[in-house]
């Protein structure tokens, strides 16, 4: 094969594999931003359970404090006894009726909130112990984002200097079309197989050129997206393929032969035409 043309094929396996690692690693710290996301998503989590507990015990403080507020219904009933109209009478038995209403809503209030306390303890629990776990889990995430980082960036160094190695030897202006193609069509290169269609176009090559590409002794360029191709020859077919074809061949010939053994021995126990014609003949 052709120097230059094994080496842009080199080069444009070593383009891709940078391309794909500057890719890896621009995507990483992304990743470690969708880590600490989901972080913070469990630690507003256990923030909102904690200030769900707090509002209830301050509610469960109001409510209590009203309930002793309402003390005064045993006042109001012992002067309801001191009253000397009736019509006094009844609005001292409006006030403590309105405020033992008062009394049981509270305590009803208060019943809720307890309820309520339990289950938001329970949820609290269960999400301190997730905030735990993801903690552990997002250090570990971030570690392993580190390593990768490092790793991509110690193959990307590697892959620079190869790449850098290999365009110093390549020509300028094959390196120029190279770059150009590369730009516009995303790959410089092509694969042409036995069809004579380049894989990068699916473009059938004009006789001539195929001819020029699968001796791949030179640069060749693919007339319909000018991307620069070379031939890669079938797989050679292996041996356990031949040997059933011949064996089926062999059982068929081995099938026939008694056949035509058997109809020549029939043939030669029957007289030709002519004979019996004549034996026909003879007898009249």
């Amino acid at each position: 094969m052709n120097a230059d043309l094994q080496r842009l094929i080199d080069l444009q396996e070593v383009d891709g594999r940078v391309a794909a690692l500057r890719a890896e690693i621009a995507s990483l710290p992304k990743k470690v931003q969708q880590i600490e996301a989901k972080l913070a998503g469990c630690k507003a989590r256990v923030e909102a359970a904690q200030a769900a507990l707090k509002a209830d015990e301050t509610a469960r403080r109001k409510h209590e404090s009203d309930i002793q507020d309402q003390q005064k219904v045993s006042k109001y009933r012992d002067q309801s006894l001191a009253v000397k109209t009736n019509d006094e009478y009844r609005a001292l038995m409006h006030e403590i009726e309105f405020a033992e209403k008062k009394v049981r809503e509270s305590e009803d209030k208060i019943l809720e909130i307890m309820v309520a306390t339990d289950e938001r303890k329970a949820a609290l629990k269960a999400a301190e112990v997730e905030l735990k776990e993801d903690i552990a889990e997002n250090e570990q995430e971030k570690e392993h984002v580190r390593r990768q980082t490092a790793e991509d960036e110690a193959q990307l160094a590697e892959l620079e200097a190869r790449r850098k190695e290999l365009r110093s030897a390549i020509g300028d202006d094959t390196l120029r079309h190279y770059d150009r193609v590369l730009k516009l069509r995303g790959s410089a290169l092509a694969a042409v197989h036995e069809d004579q269609m380049c894989t990068g176009c699916r473009v059938m090559l004009r006789p001539q050129p195929f001819q020029d590409v699968m001796r791949n002794e030179e640069i060749v360029f693919c007339d319909s997206c000018q991307r620069i191709v070379y031939y890669v020859p079938p797989p050679p077919k292996p041996e356990e393929e031949e040997k059933p074809r011949k064996s089926k061949k062999a059982a068929k010939a081995a099938i026939q032969e008694p056949e035509q053994v058997q109809e020549e021995a029939q043939a030669s126990t029957e007289p030709p035409p002519e004979s019996l014609e004549a034996d026909e003949a003879t007898a009249q």
